[in-house]
């Protein structure tokens, strides 16, 4: 909460210093020039304000966040120095103040939609790939448990082979392999449980079906790939 209170604190600062210098140093009774550029600065800053509306707390965020930052204050930086110039300057004509002023915020506001939207994508590219690191992550650790488990040193060295295999598994995936990957979850989940009761002819033609099964799902994410 006090957190809160210090931003909004911080956040007022400009906006009642500008104000009280904006209306002292000219009182109320300004030409239309004078108040589009304050609408303008206005505007800019309010964009600074924003942003936290666009940013997710989540790793791999801050510099996709910090992006949208720097934007909003180059932005704001430039609206604040062409507004206090036609402040200044003061023309009769509102034509170029406001053409000006509509251009800078127009860019600004594309490239920084632009930027939310490609996070956007960029969000779902890293949520997408920390579930598939999971799913290998999970499988491999189930495998090294019953590994570890196992009391003959022959079905442990076999189940080993696996562990290693599904460490080393690519973690990227794709919609295509969704199939073989529930194959590959459920021929897995079928050894680590039934491993103390197979003979060993059983759990090596379990280890060839689980290793075929990963053999497919690589070449079927490595064809996506290349696609």
């Amino acid at each position: 909460m006090k957190k809160i209170i210090l931003l909004v604190v911080i956040s007022l600062i400009f906006l009642i210093s500008f104000n009280l210098l904006f209306f002292l140093l000219g009182g109320v009774e300004r030409t239309t020039t004078e108040w589009i550029s304050y609408g303008f600065i206005h505007f800019a800053y309010l964009c600074i304000l924003l942003i936290p509306l666009f940013c997710k707390k989540k790793k791999g965020r801050t510099v996709l966040n910090a992006s949208l930052y720097l934007r909003s204050l180059f932005y704001f930086i430039v609206a604040l120095i062409a507004g206090i110039v036609f402040i200044t300057w003061n023309p009769e004509e509102i034509l170029w103040p406001t053409i000006i002023q509509t251009v800078i915020a127009a860019t600004f506001l594309i490239m920084q939609l632009m930027s939310v939207t490609a996070n956007e994508v960029t969000d779902e590219s890293l949520e997408r790939q920390s579930k598939e690191k999971v799913y290998i992550q999970e499988l491999a650790s189930n495998m090294r448990e019953t590994m570890q488990s196992a009391q003959d040193p022959e079905v442990r060295k076999k189940l080993r082979g696996v562990y290693e295999v599904l460490n080393n598994a690519s973690i990227g995936s794709c919609p295509e392999a969704e199939e073989i990957e529930l194959q590959l979850a459920a021929n897995v989940n079928a050894l680590c449980m039934n491993a103390s009761s197979f003979s060993l002819s059983q759990i090596d033609n379990s280890i060839l079906t689980i290793k075929e099964t990963l053999r497919k799902r690589n070449a079927i994410i490595n064809k996506s790939h290349f696609a």
